[in-house]
């Protein structure tokens, strides 16, 4: 059976919980029995380091960049890194000390690392003094005098050189200070279109770098204001940045700064835009600003002699949605400086449900068109647009229409004037001004709608359907899953008409075009659901190719032009996330090293896979760990991890996902105290196709139910579990889904220990609930009948209940209702509360997740007990 894989996104979310653990696996069975404690699996310093990020390729394919911080530098920021396939070395190009001849912030951190390092360095020498200690104490006096004095003389060579090997190698408690200075390090870069340039991002400020080979940092600008979005010109002759609602142009070597986005009609502010291939040319969108909607909730804080509350905002799904308009439009600021240069508006739409979206538009690469797509959640229908760039004559017709309707709206202004000057009989009055103004012309040619459909999948593929050109000017690439799985669609405006380039029962993610827009590098899921590889798409010919050689789950990928070398933070069990290349015979090397011995050793134990078919025929993965020598003819406890709910692309059943709930506390109920333990991925996941992701909504919680008690059957008739000793456990969604499980297959689940579960979907965040949960009317909270407190009175067996008291996303106050219906239905021996007064959604304020797992383990050997049955 192959194994399963993980999907792209979860990849950092769960790098960002790995705990630590010290089970070696060539440990006999009974010492490691004996060894294996929860202090060491989840030990206050995660020992797993940060991965790298932001991977990207040179103009010529030989260096590939990325963002990197080691493991002792954790709590810092990234710097620049470069990799280089033709010597095979990967280099640190920026670091604290080149950051500090411009930066107060790296100055102060050095600072707070020497004086760190002194006390130390001053007890080795007074060690060494008191050996040779002298009775002249004037002579220690005149000591102390010169080396006051030294102090004060300029450093030498060497001096700096031994300060810089101590501020560049971070010490572990610096590491682990949390209310020490932070390094900000680089956010974000761009390579150069044709040379081996790059601009960087640190602090709002750019910066360049000119030469690989001896890089030295050339700032650009210094300004209160935080540039971003950086990006060299198309002929490399500068750069733009965005700074605030305007876009810039700098150009090398001139002192001009010019401001390319022109001003918008009043009340509106830049969201998104993108410049032509030829860099003469614009669209922008735009949106209204308006008053934030919905309402405050009180946070109650408990951390003070008395209790205080703090307001938040909410947004829930009987809330009215404050409309916002969104505009797009193009502008040719090419022409700006020497002549007038019209705004052109190609769309507008009122934004009034909470997962209306819009995509982010695109330029072919003839410069003369522009697709972009708009979902309307209430209708649920895609729209994909096209808009070519405006004939004279078509220009010509929108300047005569657009100066009607001004010299109309001016006349109607005047007649109001005058009427009220009248009335009030007030001389001196004046109307709306005329004229001309510096503002440029609003003219309105509607953008094309050259495809739409009906979108009835998952709540998040909208989001990813991002049209964009194929190389032939003409032709649209996008994301759908009209197949039932998010796949690869190629649109022939002309005809609107589309074909359908990847298929079957698998989900591709694009990371993007070749230069020539003919190829669309993609990471998919088609060897297994939970193993994410790289390809490539011929977009002719429909071809998929697979392009890694290693077998595993990729992230954060970057492909060279010619498809023929890569680079991405790879992971499998067995082994941990670090970042590896390949190169054009295919040989792979590991780049970075992020993770102490310790936690490199501990992460041996492998889950096995295995996938079971549902009541309807769906197929559900799952993965499983199970005691040192197990046999099938006795019986064990079984115990269940699930989440259950849509997000993004994520699911929990991937290869390389160590995970708290799901790996670590998975294996050491297995290990210690004989469970079977697994992981499902029942109908409600993510990343599985469009009707696993869809299955919720207005039944919401019932699927995973059906497939979780189906899977509970499957486990009984394979591996001969103890189906009177079924305890299941999740957090957030996965609390919601563990009370599911009890309270409506209370024969089926013995025990549960629920997470910060929403009980109430109608007090949750509308822009999750209204495309997951199901459709509400602003002022009437359908979503009620969705609740778990009717439900709780069915309770039979023992439930955990968790949660922070502070937590702003995932209401305490969800806890406390079904806590006291609960009480009401007579459950108070049923139930368990475990309350972290300080903490969050994630826990971590009193709690930290050592005590949380250590309530786990005793909850469940005092309900469903030890080992295997007799």
């Amino acid at each position: 059976m192959p194994r399963f894989s993980l999907s792209l996104a979860i990849v950092f979310v769960i790098a960002a919980l790995l705990p630590a653990v010290t089970y070696a696996k060539n440990n006999k069975t009974d010492d490691a029995k004996g060894d294996l404690k929860l202090e060491d699996l989840f030990p206050e310093k995660s020992l797993f380091g940060p991965s790298a990020r932001g991977t990207e390729f040179s103009a010529d394919g030989r260096y590939a960049a990325y963002l990197y911080r080691p493991y002792e530098e954790r709590r810092h920021g990234s710097d620049l890194w470069i990799y280089d396939f033709k010597t095979g070395k990967a280099e640190r190009i920026t670091d604290i000390g080149m950051m500090s001849k411009f930066q107060r912030s790296s100055r102060i951190v050095i600072e707070d690392r020497l004086k760190k390092h002194k006390p130390e360095a001053d007890k080795e020498e007074k060690a060494s003094d008191e050996k040779e200690k002298s009775d002249d104490k004037e002579e220690e006096k005149d000591k102390d005098k010169d080396d006051s004095k030294k102090e004060d003389e300029e450093k030498t060579e060497e001096q700096l050189e031994a300060e810089r090997e101590i501020y560049l190698n971070v010490s572990d408690e610096d590491a682990d200070d949390e209310y020490a200075p932070v390094y900000s390090g680089i956010s974000s870069f761009q390579w150069h279109p044709t040379e081996n340039r790059i601009l960087l991002i640190s602090e709002g400020d750019v910066y360049l770098i000119d030469d690989l080979d001896e890089p030295e940092l050339v700032r650009l600008t210094k300004t209160d204001e935080r540039e971003s979005q950086t990006a060299f010109l198309p002929d490399g002759s500068g750069y733009t940045v965005r700074r605030d609602d305007a876009v810039l142009r700098f150009t090398f070597g001139e002192h001009l700064v010019e401001q390319l986005s022109p001003n918008l009609p009043s009340g509106e502010s830049l969201s998104q835009y993108a410049i032509s291939p030829d860099g003469k040319r614009m669209v922008l969108t735009s949106r209204t600003r308006s008053s934030p909607g919905g309402r405050t909730v009180d946070i109650i804080r408990y951390r003070d002699r008395f209790a205080k509350s703090d307001s938040v905002p909410r947004q829930v799904s009987d809330d009215e949605v404050k409309p916002q308009t969104i505009k797009v439009y193009l502008y040719e600021f090419d022409v700006a400086e020497t002549e007038h240069a019209d705004l052109i508006q190609i769309f507008e739409e009122t934004i009034d449900e909470p997962r209306d979206v819009i995509s982010s538009p695109r330029w072919s690469l003839d410069n003369e068109q522009v697709t972009f797509c708009f979902f309307d959640q209430e209708n649920s229908e895609v729209q994909i647009r096209l808009a070519k760039w405006p004939s004279e004559k078509e220009l010509a017709e929108a300047t005569k229409t657009a100066k009607r309707e001004r010299q109309k709206e001016f006349s109607t202004k005047m007649s109001e004037a005058k009427k009220k000057d009248t009335e009030d009989r007030t001389p001196g009055r004046r109307g709306p001004r005329g004229g001309s103004t510096a503002a440029p012309e609003l003219l309105k040619i509607d953008a094309k709608t050259v495809y739409q459909f009906k979108h009835y999948g998952g709540p998040n593929t909208p989001g990813m359907v991002s049209p964009d050109f194929a190389g032939d000017n003409k032709s649209i690439v996008f994301i759908s899953e009209q197949s039932g799985f998010r796949h690869v669609h190629l649109l022939d405006p002309l005809y609107e008409s589309v074909r359908q380039l990847t298929s079957g029962h698998f989900e591709v993610y694009p990371i993007r075009f070749s230069d020539d827009h003919k190829q669309l590098f993609v990471t998919a899921t088609k060897q297994s659901a939970a193993q994410l590889m790289v390809y490539v798409l011929d977009l002719e010919e429909g071809e998929l190719t697979r392009l890694n050689k290693e077998d595993g789950t990729f992230s954060d990928v970057a492909v060279s032009n010619d498809g023929k070398r890569m680079i991405g933070n790879y992971v499998t069990f067995g082994e941990l996330t670090e970042l590896v290349a390949q190169n054009e015979k295919e040989k792979v090397t590991t780049i970075t090293d992020s993770h102490p011995d310790e936690a490199k050793a501990m992460v041996e134990i492998e889950p096995e896979f295995f996938e079971y078919e549902n009541r309807h025929g769906h197929t559900i993965a799952g993965m499983m760990f199970k005691p040192e020598g197990w046999k099938k003819r006795d019986k064990h406890p079984l115990l269940i991890y699930v989440y259950g709910g849509p997000l993004g692309s994520r699911h929990s059943v991937n290869d390389g996902s160590y995970s708290s709930d799901g790996y670590f506390f998975q294996m050491y109920m297995a290990q210690k105290h004989g469970y079977v333990t697994i992981v499902v991925d029942p109908r409600g996941q993510s990343g599985y196709g469009g009707l696993f992701e869809k299955s919720n909504f207005e039944q919401v919680g019932k699927p995973q139910v059906e497939d979780l008690v189906d899977g509970v059957k499957f486990m009984t008739e394979n591996y001969n579990i103890d189906d009177q000793r079924v305890a299941v456990y999740g957090w957030s969604f996965g609390g919601f889904q563990t009370q599911m499980c009890l309270y409506t297959e209370p024969e089926v689940f013995q025990v549960g220990m629920a997470g910060a579960g929403p009980t109430q979907w109608e007090n949750y965040n509308s822009w999750y609930s209204t495309g997951t949960v199901g459709p509400s009317r602003p002022g009437k909270p359908d979503q009620e009948k969705y609740s778990l407190i009717p439900l709780a009175k069915n309770l039979k067996g023992k439930l955990l209940l968790v949660h922070g008291m502070e937590d702003t996303n995932v209401l305490f106050q969800d806890t406390m209702a079904v806590y006291r219906a609960l009480l009401k239905a007579g459950k108070e021996t049923n139930v368990e509360l475990f309350l972290d007064p300080t903490g969050g959604h994630g826990l971590d304020g009193d709690v930290k997740r050592l005590g949380r797992m250590r309530k786990y383990e005793e909850f469940l050997l005092r309900t469903i007990g030890e080992g295997k049955s007799e």
